[in-house]
């Protein structure tokens, strides 16, 4: 699929309703599968990755019933059905949670999917359970893998520098194995760990903890519960980054005490220049005429670093973002895919040892890739509001694995999108 994305004529002014968390509906759909009843998950997102989490939890063994905008889930009682196999599209959580959950089933699990996951890394998560005992098998480190359990407790050490996921898929299982995680190396995306505690603890299990350093259970059982998701600030910042570079958008939906790493949009959208307004369940950004280049550091929040490259291109000045070695390993080197894309709409962008640069100006437009990755679409899609002229973005259906919705957002705030096969 291609998108044309072409420069607003006049400025944006408009709203939109945040999509909810992609983040929250993985960690609760697997909290759910695991809890002894039903629970009631209402918001789920429906995205390519998520529906990847629930199909692994059939697989496991949870019944599941999506009626509008509420999703049903009759948990398994931490005892997951073997399932032989496990599909798990793209989406890099699914993998390991569903990793984690499958080493708790006495029988081999073989888990796979599509060319963009067999380039992200499992060694670490893979290495962990071996420690506990549980048989695996992979291609060097990276998927298809395949997990026979179950995984004998106790402490449990894992390198989670590459990935904060690899925590989060044996905290997830902790409560049912005894273990207590411990982690290694400098944490990235410690965010994403407050967060799937704060799943956990919805559905009963609670935390002992020392900072990020080692968590231990406080239960033993899931219990079923009635959560809601949040809306998402990773897919609205692309929104309110239209606002910041093309007039006005104000994005509903948004907890503004919400743990969500991504919540450091606000700052970032301020350090730069862009007027923002943050009310009680909303945030709204404004243009006001000229951004400035930054410095920052994403190590935290690499699901930014292409909003804030797609900021960056028309900003003054040079943006220089830190911490962001790990996103070589994301749905695609998104180093490298960056940099890449928006060389191909004329932004000087470069690699630079585990830093992005990127020098702001005129931004030419033209055809590029979206690198089979769905963040580098919808930051190609917001560089062109601004343009010299439209851009075209090849392989733009992956924006569908987190933000179903992204190109109506945009048509729906004055922005002109079409959407051809070929």
């Amino acid at each position: 699929m291609i998108v044309r994305v072409y420069p607003v004529k006049r400025q944006v002014d408009g709203s939109v309703e945040a999509p909810p968390s992609k983040s929250y509906t993985h960690r609760a759909v697997f909290a759910a599968l695991l809890a002894c009843g039903e629970s009631v998950i209402a918001e789920p997102l429906l995205s390519g990755d998520t529906r990847a989490s629930m199909g692994a939890a059939e697989r496991l063994g949870a019944r599941l019933e999506l009626s509008g905008r509420v999703l049903r889930v009759e948990g398994v009682c931490g005892d997951p059905r073997p399932p032989a196999w496990i599909y798990c599209a793209g989406s890099g959580t699914t993998l390991r949670i569903a990793t984690a959950v499958s080493s708790l089933v006495g029988e081999p699990v073989l888990l796979y999917g599509d060319s963009t996951l067999r380039r992200r890394p499992m060694k670490p998560l893979l290495d962990a359970l071996g420690s506990l005992g549980v048989e695996h098998v992979s291609k060097g480190g990276y998927p298809p893998v395949a997990v026979k359990g179950p995984p004998g407790g106790g402490w449990v050490s894992v390198d989670a520098s590459i990935s904060s996921q690899f925590a989060t898929a044996l905290l997830v299982i902790a409560p049912l194995a005894s273990l207590t995680v411990e982690t290694r190396g400098p944490v990235a995306s410690k965010p994403y760990i407050d967060l799937t505690l704060r799943v956990l603890e919805a559905f009963g299990v609670k935390f002992k903890r020392s900072g990020y350093d080692w968590f231990q259970p406080a239960g033993d059982e899931y219990k079923p519960a009635a959560f809601r998701v949040p809306g998402d600030y990773s897919s609205a910042a692309f929104m309110l980054a239209v606002g910041a570079l093309a007039g006005r958008v104000r994005v509903y939906g948004l907890d503004p005490e919400d743990v969500q790493a991504d919540k450091a949009i606000v700052d970032i959208l301020r350090a730069m220049g862009a007027r923002v307004r943050v009310g009680g369940d909303y945030v709204e950004a404004e243009s006001s005429g000229v951004l400035e280049g930054i410095e920052v550091d994403l190590r935290n929040s690499p699901d930014l670093a292409p909003v804030v490259a797609a900021l960056a291109a028309h900003a003054r000045g040079i943006t220089v973002m830190h911490g962001v070695g790990h996103l070589s390993f994301k749905e695609s080197d998104r180093v490298k895919s960056i940099t890449s894309a928006l060389r191909s709409i004329g932004v000087d962008a470069r690699a630079l040892d585990g830093r992005i640069a990127v020098k702001g100006g005129r931004v030419r437009g033209g055809r590029a890739s979206s690198h089979s990755d769905h963040r580098i679409a919808m930051m190609l899609a917001v560089t062109a509001v601004k343009a010299e002229g439209p851009v075209e973005i090849e392989g733009a259906e992956r924006i569908g694995d987190s933000y179903p919705s992204f190109t109506s957002h945009l048509s729906s705030l004055g922005v002109r999108v079409e959407v051809t096969q070929g």
